[in-house]
């Protein structure tokens, strides 16, 4: 839906705020998206952003995002960590829903789609203590 404003003319803004209009356009590139999405998935999973691979399909009016990560699994012989565990794809369905609201605010137009793809598992290190 595209929305024709005449230029100078106040008109809401998020949050109740009134802003003025400026004329021309503003495009934002498939990177700033990117790089963007890369930090809210590796944030909404828990794993390194450089562990996340993000493919955008950006428009007009939307974006489309795909989301490739690994899965951080508790330690297979921390048999209590694992029973408390939620499954896997219940836990996928929790952050792709996380990262379609997340990425809709921070983007300011709709996210169409999340696709998220699970590429492995993650364990956490064991630190030592001393």
């Amino acid at each position: 839906m595209t929305t024709a404003t005449l230029p100078g003319v106040a008109t809401a803004a998020p949050g109740g705020r009134v802003a003025t209009v400026t004329p021309g356009r503003v495009d934002i590139s498939d990177r700033v998206f990117r790089k963007a999405a890369e930090q809210a998935a590796a944030e909404a999973i828990g794993v390194d952003r450089g562990d996340v691979s993000i493919d955008i399909a950006a428009s007009r009016d939307t974006v489309v995002v795909r989301v490739q990560a690994p899965f951080p699994i508790p330690r297979l012989d921390d048999t209590e960590a694992v029973q408390a565990a939620t499954p896997v794809i219940e836990a996928a369905h929790g952050i792709q829903a996380d990262l379609h609201d997340r990425l809709t605010r921070l983007f300011g137009r709709p996210v169409s789609r999340v696709d998220l793809t699970i590429a492995g598992a993650t364990v956490p290190q064991r630190r030592r203590v001393r």
